[in-house]
């Protein structure tokens, strides 16, 4: 077994216990009121367009920000969003991870493809280098040294992948010209543009509880080889992986290619990923302040 999957698995018992005490709090008292606290990754654009365009923003001014999207899907789940910024220092968030009870990786820009081995080919899009050091060092030290659940959306899916050992196709179109068209700009952003079929054996199944699920398509890249410890368990017709977890399925470490969040408002079958995920920073929530009432005690 990989020493980072060890590391994973060997924090699982403490968590698995720290649930059993929690649930049997909320058995006790009828229920659960916590908010969790969840941080959600921005987005960085060193693009000044965006700044001009909106007539707030100077020349060559970068930015970082984060589609309303996410806050309201988080807000509507019960959840706290905190939006993390991108940070020449990555232990600046250090005392604000610490507080929080997950993590939602969110969309943006293309991959470097040399973190994962690879030289730019044809159809790259935009990538922005100072984003994707901070996060794949914070994902990395999310997935390796913390316990708090972890959502990934479209960018976010393929970060956790790199994170991993992982690569990706670089361009949909260019690479793989036989599939379906995964990038339809101009579409409805809640619009159920493909199908994806659900393997039974996963937290996506027991989330959605169907085998099949329209969703929407915004990314011309995707995952191709997967990161260690992970497994497919959403799948588009072409066969490209549309959401992943992992093969343990004891910690909720989840990734989905498409977007949730542009859904879940107007298709309320959607919302379940969101609820699920929610559900499980609660627990995080709890086990935090259990814990820290144990060493307050002793």
């Amino acid at each position: 077994m990989d020493c980072r999957n060890k590391v994973i698995n060997n924090k699982l018992s403490l968590l698995q216990m720290e649930e059993r005490r929690f649930f049997a709090k909320i058995r006790s008292n009828g229920g659960c009121n916590v908010k969790p606290l969840i941080g959600i990754c921005a987005n960085y654009l060193s693009d000044d367009t965006a700044g001009i365009a909106a007539g707030i923003g100077a020349k060559n001014q970068e930015w970082q920000m984060l589609a309303d999207d996410y806050i309201v899907a988080i807000e509507r789940a019960g959840g706290v969003p905190v939006i993390l910024p991108i940070t020449e220092d990555i232990e600046t968030l250090t005392p604000l991870l610490h507080k929080l009870d997950g993590i939602l990786f969110s969309g943006g820009s293309d991959m470097d493809p040399n973190y994962y081995g690879e030289y730019p080919k044809f159809g790259l899009g935009l990538i922005e280098p100072k984003r994707d050091s901070h996060e794949l060092k914070l994902a990395q030290k999310v997935l390796f040294d913390m316990n708090v659940p972890v959502l990934g959306i479209c960018r976010g899916m393929q970060l956790l992948t790199v994170a991993t050992g992982g690569t990706l196709y670089q361009d949909l179109p260019s690479q793989k010209p036989e599939g379906i068209n995964h990038s339809v700009p101009k579409a409805q952003r809640h619009h159920a543009f493909h199908p994806v079929a659900i393997e039974k054996d996963s937290l996506l199944y027991e989330i959605y509880q169907t085998d099949e699920l329209g969703v929407n398509s915004f990314h011309h890249q995707a995952v191709k080889n997967l990161g260690q410890g992970f497994k497919a368990t959403m799948l588009a017709p072409d066969g490209i992986i549309e959401g992943m977890e992992l093969e343990t399925g004891e910690r909720f470490v989840v990734a989905v290619q498409w977007h949730p969040e542009m859904m879940e408002g107007p298709v309320s079958t959607i919302r379940p990923i969101f609820n699920a995920f929610v559900d499980r920073c609660k627990v995080a929530s709890s086990n935090l302040m259990l814990i820290s009432s144990d060493e307050t005690i002793a």
